[in-house]
Formats: structure tokens, C-alpha cells, sequence
């Protein structure tokens, strides 16, 4: 009942913005994609960071978009957004999704999104998992409100050197789950330095809490107003909890630190960022250092030139703070230990970071295969990774183009680890046709491959006509 009040209130606001906005201008977007490959699933790269829109197995897709964008020539800095985007898939299993049905309010520095929103790509798509370790684009929107600054504000205290940025919201993860009606908690906090005319320094943190919902096997979670306190402090459960939420921290906490340097140079600019994933106590204490996110972007800053941009980047997850495993003493007693961490996996929330069986954060981590439509977490095994990216884009004469390419090497976990390590070579190359005056679409081409001994070696291929307009 509650995803139905939460679709239902979402049209119902789109439909009023609908109304207020017929003035402004609308846009829509049409997109007609065929994927295929040689094997039964896709190249790598051809599913990751995809909102979680493509089918892994060859397939058809038709979406269409409608989007109404906040009136930049506005006197008043105000406005409402809004829009949606569904997609049907022919694939092995045909559906038809809603991908994005927002309606955003803004007021200055001030946002408010109401409904699933796809976030901001960073880094000129190029990242894998755009530029955060726990949060990626290779899953689908969840519903919910985000209240946020979208841009830094100084802080009146600090002159012109400090400034900062926020969010804060809370979302409803409406997919088949381990955990039914499971909540999501978000909150993000970001400081901004400026060291000199051309470089600053962010600093911040990104946290996630799955909580409440009802269990297949322990029944209804801690769901009261009590309860969402202890969310958002990340406080001990109390005594209508389980025993291991009321010995650590009640629901599912998934967050993240964040380095970044900013260089805007003459010719070029650099940016430097450091995603550090943190679970518990262990990863807050960057006691499972060195294990994040590392890249670097240079943006070379020509547009018409061969390569515009390139981003290179390592993440790391061997260490988990070792391998001092949580245990149970002779009188039963739960001892927890900093080590083993399982990254995007939980005993509760068994579905882990995931949602519609897409990973949230990075895609190198692989989802266990569904049971009876349920994921449950990640595969174990394969927790334990290095991988290397290296993407760039430019224009070959009139046509512009986009690759990427990872290397990626699996140890296992403690006990279990593989001897030899699987390795897996996976590479995206897309490219943009230019507009023909003949033709009333745009046309993109793709083609992927994946060697090695992780997944079976594949080539694939895509072909999409994209049709863009205003009413």
C-alpha cells in the first residue's frame, strides 16, 4: 500500500506541475536501442552504469522522455522542474519500467526533488562508478524526497576560504526484497577550501541506513519515530531490535569519505578524488585502509581536439581491516571484531546494497544470482578485488567518441582465496554520429568485449536512434 501512495502522490504532483508549467519550454526524448552479444549475457560495460535500464541479454528497448528544466532567465532564482521517463524492454524477460518521475522545487541554493530522479554524471561518464564508491549509476532511481544545497554557500564566519554543501532525505526501496518495504536514510555533508585562486579542497562524507521493513525470517524491523533517530545518529537499536543491532548499530549503515582536489589551470584542470567506503566502526576509523576509490580526471579543456578528457582510476577492497572475524564464545555470546568487512552485504538486510538487483555502488561488485526474484547481496567470493579504469573522450574529425577500459583482478575471500586469481579484461568504445539533415533522429554506435577468466569472453554490439525536440 505504501509504493502504491508513493506512485500515485508522484503523478498526482506531475500532473498539477503539469498544468503550472505549459508556458516553459518541454522537451522529450525518444530512444529506440537494440543490444546483442555473442554469448547469453552482455559485455560488461554494455549493462553497468546504466540506471539499470538494460536487460543483461540481447534485447530491444524503446523509451521515451518528457522534461520540463528550471527556467534559467528567470529573475527570481525559483522554479519548478519535472519529468518522466519509462522504457519497455524485448528481452528475455519483457518489462516495462518507469525509470524517472520527479518533481523538483528550487529556491536560490535550495532543491527540493520529490519522486526517482537519476543523479548528476560526474566526470564525463567516464568513471565506474561516477566518482563514489557506494554510489554509482548502475542501478535504478529509488522514490523518495531529497532536500539539498545544489551548489556551495559560503559560511559567513569564514570569508571567502569555507564554504559547504548539503542533503538530507529519505526513500522507499520498492523492489522484491529480502527485506520488504525497506527504508533508505541518505544525508551527505561537504566542505569546500579554497587554497588559492586555482585549486580548493572538498572534504565530506556520504552516508546511507537501511531500516525497518519486514523480514522473511525475523519479522518486522524497528520502524517507530524512535527508531529513525537512531537511524540518523547511528545509534545502537534498542530493545525491540535484535540482538546484533542492539550490540552495534541499528538498521544498515553504508557510507563513504571524500577527498577531492581542484586545479583549474590555464590549458588544463585536474582533479584529484579519494572514495573511502565505510560499514562500521572499523571502516570509519579507516582501519580498512587502503582500500576506496582513487582517480584522477583532466579535462584538457578543447573541445574540438582528439581526446578532451581522460580519468584514470583504482579501487581497492582487498583489505576489509583484515581478517579478525566477528564470533561466538562457548556461552553463546556474540564478540564483534574489526575485520572481515563484507562490503554491501548484511545479516538483516540481506538484499544488501542493492536494489532491483543492480549493485548501487561500484559494479565490480557481483550480485549473488536471484532466488525466487531476490537478491541477496553480493557474491562473497568476490568481495575482494583491484581494479584498474582508464577512460577518455574526444572527436575523430566530425564524430565524437567514448572509451572505456578496466582490468580487473578477484582474490577471494580469507580461507577461500583463488589460486590463480580470476582476471577479467572488459572495454566499452561509443560513438556519436554526426546530425544528418536528412535523418529526423541522432544516431550512437557501441561495441563491447570481456576476456579473461572471470566472465566468459564476449563481444557485443548496440546501435540507438535517439530523437530530442521541444513542444
Amino acid at each position: 500500500m505504501k509504493k502504491i501512495h508513493i506512485s500515485l502522490s508522484a503523478i498526482s504532483l506531475f500532473i498539477l506541475c503539469n498544468g503550472y508549467a505549459q508556458h516553459k519550454e518541454l522537451s522529450y526524448s525518444v530512444d529506440l536501442q537494440s543490444n546483442v552479444s555473442t554469448e547469453n549475457t552482455l559485455p560488461f560495460w554494455m549493462v553497468a552504469n546504466k540506471f539499470g535500464a538494460v536487460p543483461n541479454n540481447n534485447n530491444g528497448i524503446l523509451s521515451f522522455g518528457l522534461f520540463k528544466d528550471f527556467d534559467e532567465k528567470s529573475y527570481y532564482n525559483h522554479g519548478i522542474s519535472y519529468g518522466i521517463q519509462t522504457s519497455a524492454s524485448i528481452a528475455d524477460k519483457n518489462d516495462i519500467i518507469i525509470n524517472q518521475l520527479y518533481l523538483s522545487f528550487k529556491l536560490n541554493k535550495l532543491q527540493l526533488d520529490l519522486g526517482s530522479k537519476y543523479d548528476e554524471i560526474k566526470w564525463e561518464g567516464l568513471s565506474s562508478s561516477n566518482g563514489n564508491f557506494i554510489k554509482s549509476t548502475n542501478s535504478r532511481a529509488y522514490p523518495g524526497y531529497n532536500f539539498q544545497l545544489i551548489d556551495y554557500v559560503k559560511l559567513p564566519f569564514a570569508k571567502s576560504w569555507l564554504s559547504f554543501k548539503a542533503s538530507y532525505g529519505d526513500y522507499l526501496m520498492n523492489d522484491k526484497r529480502f527485506v520488504d518495504n525497506t527504508r533508505l536514510h541518505h544525508k551527505s555533508l561537504y566542505f569546500k577550501s579554497k587554497l588559492n585562486q586555482k585549486l580548493d579542497l572538498i572534504v565530506g562524507l556520504d552516508h546511507y541506513a537501511q531500516w525497518g521493513g519486514t523480514s522473511l525470517t525475523t519479522g518486522k524491523q524497528p520502524s517507530g519515530f524512535k527508531d529513525y533517530i537512531k537511524i540518523i545518529t547511528g545509534k545502537e537499536g534498542g530493545s525491540n531490535a535484535l540482538e546484533g543491532d542492539q550490540i552495534n548499530a541499528l538498521g544498515n549503515h553504508v557510507g563513504a569519505y571524500l577527498v577531492q582536489l581542484d586545479y583549474k589551470g590555464e590549458k588544463t584542470n585536474w582533479n584529484f578524488y579519494w572514495s573511502h567506503p565505510f560499514e562500521d566502526r572499523s571502516g570509519r576509523e579507516l582501519t580498512n585502509y587502503p582500500d576506496a576509490l582513487y582517480g584522477l580526471f583532466i579535462d584538457f579543456k578543447k573541445p574540438e581536439a582528439v581526446i578532451t578528457h581522460l580519468l584514470t582510476e583504482v579501487t581497492y577492497t582487498k583489505d576489509v581491516s583484515g581478517d579478525a572475524p566477528h564470533y561466538v564464545d562457548d556461552q553463546g555470546v556474540a564478540h564483534a571484531a574489526s575485520g572481515r568487512d563484507e562490503y554491501f552485504n548484511n545479516g538483516v538486510y540481506r538484499s544488501g546494497w542493492t536494489y532491483f538487483g543492480d549493485i548501487i555502488g561500484t559494479p565490480y561488485f557481483t550480485p549473488k544470482p536471484e532466488v525466487n526474484g531476490i537478491t541477496e547481496g553480493t557474491i562473497l567470493q568476490d568481495n575482494r578485488f583491484l581494479a584498474l579504469n582508464l577512460g577518455f573522450k574526444g572527436n575523430l574529425k566530425n564524430v565524437q567518441y567514448k572509451t572505456i577500459l578496466s582490468y580487473t583482478t578477484y582474490y577471494g575471500w580469507f580461507e577461500e582465496e583463488y589460486d590463480p586469481n580470476p582476471k577479467q579484461f572488459s572495454g566499452l568504445f561509443e560513438f556519436y554520429l554526426p546530425e544528418f539533415n536528412q535523418l529526423p533522429f541522432n544516431i550512437s554506435l557501441g561495441a563491447a568485449f570481456d576476456t579473461g577468466t572471470y566472465r566468459p569472453d564476449n563481444f557485443g554490439g548496440y546501435i540507438k536512434l535517439t530523437k530530442n525536440g521541444i513542444f
